[in-house]
């Protein structure tokens, strides 16, 4: 169930420099053919490995793999909602267990500032407040 999205329609974020400092990480080890790549805060993963993983020397092979699901279900579910609506929205949250400190998932549809490519950022409201308005870039 393919769902287009525009790059030009979508707010701009420096995701390169975001990727760069290490405030976000893919979420994904590839991107699908036909995906879009995924993005996670650092707050998001270090959430993860203290609630999944935090005794594992290599908590990464832990939690990555659950996360990859996690973000194709999101995906899929943001798809299937937007087939069905007949639109995207940039933003969508949806009730998750994905991260303990808040229920309230957020899936923000982005496009970077100076690539004309479209990402999905995810996250609690709490995690992406600060990359989606703090600088003034969206």
């Amino acid at each position: 169930m393919p769902v287009m999205l525009d790059p030009s329609t979508l707010p701009s974020v420096n995701i390169l420099g975001l990727a760069q400092s290490g405030a976000i990480l893919r979420a994904e080890r590839e991107t699908a053919p036909n995906g879009i790549p995924a993005f996670i805060t650092k707050e998001g993963w270090n959430e993860l490995i203290a609630a999944h993983a935090d005794n594992h020397t290599a908590p990464h092979t832990v939690v990555l793999p659950a996360l990859e699901k996690a973000v194709a279900r999101i995906l899929s579910h943001a798809a299937e909602s937007a087939q069905s609506e007949g639109k995207t929205a940039p933003v969508i949250s949806l009730e998750s267990d994905l991260f303990q400190s808040d229920s309230t998932l957020i899936l923000a549809f982005v496009r970077d500032e100076t690539h004309p490519v479209a990402c999905a950022l995810i996250g609690t409201a709490g995690h992406l407040v600060d990359m989606l308005r703090g600088d003034g870039s969206i």
